[in-house]
């Protein structure tokens, strides 16, 4: 996802550039505007990805879709009719150009994979998980473990049991 934006940058503010985006994990498909702005390039982002993930329930391993979107300003490094180096960027972690003029906007796109990411995610809404006791995958097969909660009044006394075997 790399974006060569030498002829861009001798362009006046506002001038801009529209690409779309090669499916490349996890990026499905998407589109990215390129614009001008004073010191750098704007990025708008707007694409479809496959989140890769484990089910919080079962742990299956599993993949989901989801939407991005961002604007991320680029801030330019160098010049680009001189070469000569401008003044660093005022945020430490801001996203910048290179001396080659190019951006790449896999990190940003990373970013915001991550954020997008479900909490706990799952394979399906009705996943029953696993077994607390056994560990049986029960979207699979069954257990005759007893699940039955017990009253916590009782569960000194269940201790107990489980001690003497």
């Amino acid at each position: 996802m790399l974006f060569n934006v030498s002829q861009l940058l001798r362009e006046p503010t506002g001038a801009s550039r529209n690409y779309v985006l090669d499916p490349d994990a996890p990026v499905h498909r998407g589109a990215v505007e390129l614009v001008r702005v004073p010191g750098g390039v704007l990025a708008r982002c707007e694409a479809d990805v496959l989140i890769e993930a484990e089910c919080s329930r079962c742990l299956a391993p599993f993949a989901y879709p989801a939407h991005i979107a961002f604007d991320e300003v680029y801030v330019q490094q160098y010049d680009v009719a001189t070469g000569a180096k401008l003044p660093p960027p005022e945020e430490a972690d801001a996203f910048t150009i290179g001396a080659s003029h190019v951006i790449d906007i896999s990190e940003a796109v990373r970013q915001y994979y991550e954020t997008a990411a479900a909490m706990q995610p799952l394979c399906r809404p009705d996943c029953p998980g696993i077994c607390s006791e056994c560990g049986q995958d029960l979207s699979i097969a069954a257990c005759t473990c007893d699940r039955a909660p017990l009253d916590s009044r009782w569960a000194a006394l269940a201790a107990l049991q489980r001690s003497n075997g």
